[in-house]
């Protein structure tokens, strides 16, 4: 995204490592690598899903049983089992084809990825970061706040396995992060609008409200942004994009806070004309 100021990337493959590092991007286009080497998923969906559910569920090995019901629910046993024999042979292949070593491993039923291979998946470096910049504000440090926050941004990259928005199991996770992004980034407008960089709050602002065009709480802080820029006529005009919104949405009016606000950028507004 443009607005964000400071960068961060995935592990340093080019340097000589112990183990294969294997390196998965979940947010926007699905994407793994091994030691800088991108595996083929495009070539099968199912290997796909397979390999994108094990990394997004990696911190225990996961029951071939729950394999089973959450790719095959309506087979009967043995198809399922077939099924999934085939899908992951299909997913051992595409990662052998780029590391000798196996990345996958069974643990009696269950099968997730091997011990012996070092992960890192963009999803749980977000999370983490929503975490920290959250830590951060709510201890004051602002300015670690919004480096923790413009990284998060960074790597929400676009929405959960966008790529594959038919994949049942993937939409309560895609809804989870889809809101705590908008989260993350509507505290970003409001710690950028605090320190005073009012260009940025705006930017991210007008971002956010292309893709979600009801959010009050950011239509609030740009109505603010203009006011203290001296564009009050664009506050007052921004009111009525958020007051448009809703009612075009939810046959709403604005709640009490923005029409405060409102009220009180137009009140300043009047008197203002009077006495020029």
């Amino acid at each position: 995204m443009d607005y964000v100021s400071t960068t961060h990337e995935a592990p340093n493959h080019t340097a000589v490592h112990d183990r294969p590092v294997v390196t998965a991007r979940l947010l926007g286009r699905f994407t793994i690598a091994i030691d800088g080497d991108v595996v083929d998923t495009q070539s099968s969906r199912r290997t796909r899903n397979i390999l994108a559910y094990l990394l997004t569920n990696r911190r225990l090995p996961v029951p071939r049983d729950v394999l089973m019901e959450v790719f095959w629910p309506n087979a009967d046993e043995g198809a399922a089992r077939n099924s999934l024999h085939v899908t992951l042979t299909g997913a051992r292949n595409a990662l052998s084809a780029r590391c000798p070593e196996p990345i996958l491993q069974r643990t009696f039923d269950a099968y997730g990825i091997a011990d012996s291979v070092e992960v890192w998946v963009d999803v749980e470096e977000f999370e983490h970061r929503c975490r920290a910049g959250l830590q951060a504000e709510l201890a004051g440090d602002l300015d670690r706040a919004v480096g923790c926050y413009e990284l998060a941004s960074q790597l929400y990259d676009g929405d959960f396995l966008a790529d594959d928005p038919y994949a049942d199991w993937a939409a309560p996770t895609r809804d989870t992060l889809q809101l705590l992004a908008t989260d993350v980034q509507s505290r970003l407008v409001d710690l950028y609008a605090q320190r005073g960089d009012h260009a940025a709050a705006l930017q991210l602002g007008r971002w956010l409200l292309a893709s979600d065009p009801c959010n009050e709480g950011v239509h609030r802080r740009l109505m603010y942004c203009f006011a203290r820029t001296g564009r009050g006529h664009l506050a007052l005009a921004q009111y009525q994009r958020c007051s448009d919104a809703l009612w075009h949405a939810f046959r709403v009016r604005p709640g009490p806070e923005t029409r405060a606000l409102y009220e009180r950028m137009r009140d300043s507004a009047t008197r203002l004309h009077r006495t020029a």
